[in-house]
């Protein structure tokens, strides 16, 4: 077996042009088929990134009946002891509490129905990096009693930063809320129903106006990436009382699960397209190499080599362009999407609004997840060993008499 390995590898390197193209093939391969998966995956994780970020965070943790029923009175008292329990769990990265209703916003002219978002200013600044879309004012601090606009909100309302919004509302238990808040600062958020009817309070102010002290709606995980929820979802339900519960942004907006997994699916289908494509690209690359080394395959067998032998070589030799190319593509493959994946593919024209206009980046960004390289590698390398049945089954039809005359 030994002297068949040494027979292979030297016979690779008898002819180096042949032996490079065929290398040169899968490498082209793994790095076509791996780049098609990163930039694929990379706009999910981006679709992700900025869905959550918006607004639902990757967890929330909320008492049983409110994500069904959203009122103040499905509301909880998220203790500080609590909150420290879900921050120390592997992979979570930050955990804020929220205070979220509904109320009637108004100047002297006109009112409308607004979403009302009790926040902790600085931790909900990590999460949505909301100071960030002040277009005029400033960004709350903590304990601050001013309130924050979405700009579509405030151009209908007619309000400017140092006006006074009137709010009128039904607090805790049906307490009647009313409040003035002065206009601290005015956003221009991604998402356009929110930049509609958005409004920001502190959350003790929040809290004061509806009668809900120390209560909280839900209280918002964050972590590193999406493929961390989970196992966090498990770990977080161990430690919750009874009558809270945890959802991660799976089950807060499915209808974006449900939109990748279809694209996915197409996805996969160009992917097994591609993969007919490199497969008979290799095929005829092997079909190449066998036909220019037929006469070498007759004079072998003339002199006494067995078939068997002979077949066993050439396997050999296929597996170790195999390897060669899958190795070579992985690394140029890896370095290749690195690059992109710190310096994503701006996008221009009317893609790029379009992705604007539902608030994300107009960047095609790319994933460096391993599992995307490796797999790519590994699909590549069983196509190249299928590949290598048609050799050993020329040598086994090989007849010495036509293979010499060639």
């Amino acid at each position: 077996m030994k002297t068949n390995f040494k027979l292979a590898w030297r016979n690779l390197w008898r002819n180096r042009r042949r032996t490079i193209i065929a290398i040169s093939s899968i490498v082209f391969s793994v790095l076509l088929a791996s780049w098609m998966r990163s930039m694929q995956e990379g706009s999910y994780d981006s679709m992700i990134e900025n869905s959550v970020k918006f607004y639902s965070g990757y967890l929330q943790v909320q008492d049983t009946a409110f994500w069904n029923e959203r009122t103040l009175d499905n509301s909880f008292k998220a203790s500080s002891k609590l909150k420290e329990k879900i921050s120390k769990i592997e992979d979570v990265t930050l955990v804020a509490s929220r205070v979220e209703s509904f109320s009637l916003a108004a100047n002297n002219l006109k009112s409308k129905p607004v979403m009302v978002m009790g926040i902790e200013p600085e931790a909900e600044d990590k999460i949505t990096n909301i100071s960030k879309k002040i277009k005029s004012g400033s960004f709350l601090k903590n304990g601050d009693k001013g309130a924050i606009l979405g700009g579509k909100l405030a151009k209908y309302l007619q309000l400017e930063v140092g006006d006074t919004l009137v709010m009128i509302s039904q607090g805790y238990h049906g307490i009647s809320a009313s409040g003035l808040f002065k206009i601290q600062g005015i956003i221009s958020h991604p998402n356009a129903d929110f930049d509609k009817q958005l409004v920001y309070l502190d959350i003790e102010t929040a809290r004061d106006f509806y009668s809900a002290y120390g209560l909280s709606t839900s209280l918002v995980v964050m972590t590193g990436d999406h493929y961390q929820v989970k196992h966090l979802k498990k770990n977080i339900a161990k430690i919750l009382p009874a009558n809270n519960t945890v959802m991660t942004w799976v089950d807060m907006q499915p209808e974006i699960e449900q939109l990748i997994e279809s694209d996915r699916g197409s996805g996969l289908i160009m992917l097994g397209v591609l993969y007919m494509i490199i497969a008979f690209g290799m095929f005829s690359v092997v079909l190449m190499m066998v036909k220019e080394r037929s006469r070498e395959f007759g004079v072998v067998h003339a002199v006494g080599m067995q078939k068997i032998k002979l077949s066993i070589i050439v396997f050999f030799e296929t597996i170790f362009i195999g390897l060669i190319g899958c190795t070579v593509g992985l690394i140029i493959s890896y370095a290749f999407c690195l690059y992109f994946f710190f310096n994503p593919i701006p996008l221009s024209g009317e893609m790029a609004t379009a992705m604007t206009q539902y608030g994300m980046e107009p960047f095609m960004f790319f994933s460096m997840k391993s599992s995307l390289f490796y797999s790519q590698m590994i699909l590549v390398f069983i196509i190249s060993v299928f590949i290598s049945i048609f050799p050993i089954y020329n040598i086994s039809r090989l007849k010495i008499t036509e293979a010499m005359r060639n």
